[in-house]
């Protein structure tokens, strides 16, 4: 569904907190001050791509920050990347300070403060993308945000053609419905590739021995999604090492290898259950084709994860 916020219709007094709170709902929570000789506003538009939200922003001078007390009590988990269509801002996120240019793309990772400072009127295309969609170590991510990219580089500018067109959907009302789930995952999979190449490339090193086993044991995992038995204990014996190191390797890691298996099956179903090609399986045939030996188990945690059942989710997906 497309959403649209624009100040201009307010009276002056209401603009500032509806500007903060149409932020909010488009990208994440931020802390939003005016410019001193210009009044907080703008106009925003946006779209949900899947889990993604996609948006195109004009608005003038402000201040925006994502502080530490926002992120305590916000639950925002997304790495956004935001395309400086015209004007320009000064980014600040990791101890990093930059000037963002027209034409050039920041990534920022709302579990961590950053700030943006607009000193003139600008458009920017944004786009924020949930980071458990996204395969790439925290490392990486550390080392990508608060850099900006420009349209020349070869990554980061299909990344930054993709999210324009996007964008320009939103603003024109585009119906994606029933093409979202592919156009989520081009978006992840270009996002990954510039987190990934960026973010080994900065560090000047090749991957440790122990990055480079957590990768084999996630592609182990993507390719026997459809065994039920697929478990810690059967890809430790897989990996010839104890279940005990398999479980220390990823410690560090933002869900444990169990939740990881669980959440990778989830996703492969949802994407199923939303394939034409696939409608002819019943949701129970789709758990089954992705290792989940219980129907009703899948249901219970399909609705923890997405908020709706299986059945409905599959019905507007139009699977």
């Amino acid at each position: 569904m497309i959403k649209a916020f624009r100040t201009d219709v307010l009276p002056p007094d209401e603009r500032e907190e509806y500007w903060t709170d149409a932020v909010h709902q488009a990208v994440t929570r931020l802390d939003i001050r005016p410019h001193p000789d210009a009044p907080v506003g703008g106009a925003l538009w946006s779209v949900e791509v899947g889990s993604i939200h996609v948006g195109h922003v004009e608005a003038g001078p402000q201040r925006m920050a994502r502080t530490r007390g926002i992120i305590a009590n916000d639950a925002g988990n997304a790495l956004i990347v935001s395309l400086q269509e015209a004007g320009s801002s000064v980014v600040s996120q990791g101890g990093r300070e930059t000037l963002l240019a027209t034409g050039e793309l920041v990534l920022l990772d709302s579990r961590r403060p950053f700030l943006r400072i607009f000193p003139g009127s600008f458009r920017q295309n944004i786009a924020a993308v949930p980071l458990e969609l996204l395969d790439v170590p925290d490392s990486f991510l550390a080392r990508v945000t608060g850099r900006t990219y420009s349209p020349t580089h070869y990554i980061g500018g299909i990344l930054a053609s993709f999210v324009s067109r996007l964008a320009a959907a939103a603003e024109s009302s585009a119906c994606m419905s029933d093409t979202n789930q592919y156009l989520q995952r081009g978006l992840t999979d270009v996002l990954t590739a510039l987190v990934a190449h960026e973010g080994r490339l900065d560090a000047d090193v090749t991957p440790t021995a122990e990055e480079t086993l957590r990768q084999l044991v996630r592609d182990y995992v993507r390719t026997h999604l459809n065994r039920p038995e697929l478990s810690p204990v059967m890809i430790a014996a897989a990996h010839h090492m104890s279940v005990r190191y398999l479980h220390k390797l990823f410690q560090g890691e933002e869900m444990t290898i169990g939740r990881w298996i669980q959440h990778q099956r989830l996703e492969a179903s949802r994407e199923d259950l939303a394939r034409p090609d696939l409608a002819g399986l019943t949701v129970e045939a789709i758990a089954q084709r992705r290792g989940f030996a219980s129907p009703a188990h899948f249901s219970r945690i399909f609705r923890v994860a997405y908020g709706m059942s299986p059945v409905t989710w599959r019905r507007m997906a139009g699977g």
